[in-house]
């Protein structure tokens, strides 16, 4: 167990945020509830935690004054914020995390598993470092970024130079209308993450996959052959069809990936981001190089969609879906994502057909 307090002046959040990590975090226990900095003081001097969910905005002392009170800090730290200005990015591109506020449950969970990667709490000097980078010292961040350079056990994502770069299958997943739902019913949407995150984690495990960015309502997730990543999305939509039902859409594709800062990029993952959004609830579509891959094997039911123009794809892309039974298809003529407008369609068709007549 993970050894936990709260400190937020706020009621409803620190009241929220318990619920939450009951709910999502069962290895995390909240030892106590502070709800000002002075208290949060005395419960860690007496109950020494590993690790305080640290609120930003508070009065008489912010959290960034309340950390400077400790010559050694012995536990991590997880900031809450509803505040943008607090330079969020360098917040990230420390060895501490932070949760913007109302508290998203996969960040949640995101968050305290980052802490149990962690080998060590961070150090006061990448803490005074931070804090003196939020209070308007630029020059700061470049000392910040060297200290966490030399710090591989603070990323998220360890990898050695012959590892920077692979070829993968690449999964995207997306809650269609999870926006929606959670401004409708904080309850719904918190059951459908909730059985959305278990159903993904167990399935990509079996799959031989990795989770590897999480979006909120989607993650990308990456498998060493298309064969995997093709009977994970498979699997994962028909355990998501019992109740609660989850209206996941899923893309899938095969690049080159490779990692920056603990995250993975690569113009592979902005193609299977792409393919993803022509995805309806209950859906796996994916492109032509995962097609040619998974064709022969008998258990996959593929469809061709026809080629597809993508924002910020050069070429265009021809897509597929699968039409295994309870699977939805995507109508053909009536796609719908990240798609180049019908006005660029008609201006090239009438360039090509211009010059067709000269």
């Amino acid at each position: 167990m993970i050894k936990a307090i709260i400190i937020d002046d706020e009621v409803h959040c620190v009241d929220t945020l318990s619920i939450l990590l009951a709910d999502y975090c069962p290895e995390v226990e909240v030892m106590e509830k502070c709800l000002s900095p002075k208290k949060g003081l005395e419960a860690i001097e007496r109950l020494k935690p590993e690790l305080v969910f640290l609120d930003i905005e508070m009065p008489m002392m912010n959290g960034f004054e309340l950390l400077e009170q400790f010559k050694q800090i012995p536990f991590s730290v997880v900031f809450t914020t509803s505040y943008d200005q607090y330079a969020i990015k360098a917040i990230r591109f420390s060895a501490l995390d932070y949760l913007l506020k109302p508290v998203d449950p996969k960040e949640l969970i995101a968050a305290v598993h980052k802490v149990q990667l962690q080998k060590a709490p961070p150090s006061t000097d990448q803490l005074r470092m931070l804090m003196d980078h939020i209070k308007g010292k630029e020059n700061e961040l470049a000392k910040l970024t060297a200290i966490l350079n030399n710090n591989a056990s603070l990323q998220n994502v360890s990898l050695s130079q012959s590892q920077q770069r692979r070829l993968a299958a690449i999964l995207f997943t997306d809650i269609v209308g999870y926006t929606a739902v959670m401004q409708k019913s904080e309850v719904q949407a918190l059951t459908i993450i909730r059985r959305y995150t278990v159903v993904l984690k167990q399935t990509v495990a079996d799959h031989g996959g990795e989770i590897l960015n999480d979006y909120g309502d989607g993650n990308l997730c990456v498998f060493s052959s298309a064969s995997q990543a093709m009977h994970c999305a498979l699997a994962m939509q028909m355990e998501l069809q019992a109740e609660p039902r989850v209206p996941l859409r899923v893309g899938l594709h095969i690049g080159e990936i490779f990692f920056e800062n603990g995250k993975i990029m690569g113009d592979g993952v902005n193609v299977a981001s792409r393919i993803q959004s022509v995805g309806k609830g209950n859906s796996i579509v994916f492109s032509e190089e995962m097609h040619d891959k998974i064709k022969n094997i008998n258990e996959f039911k593929p469809v061709s969609l026809g080629r597809v123009s993508f924002k910020n794809v050069d070429k265009p892309v021809t897509v597929f879906a699968l039409a295994n039974q309870g699977l939805v298809v995507p109508e053909r003529n009536n796609l719908d994502g990240k798609l180049k407008s019908k006005s660029s369609f008609g201006w090239m068709q009438n360039l090509f057909s211009s010059r067709k007549e000269n």
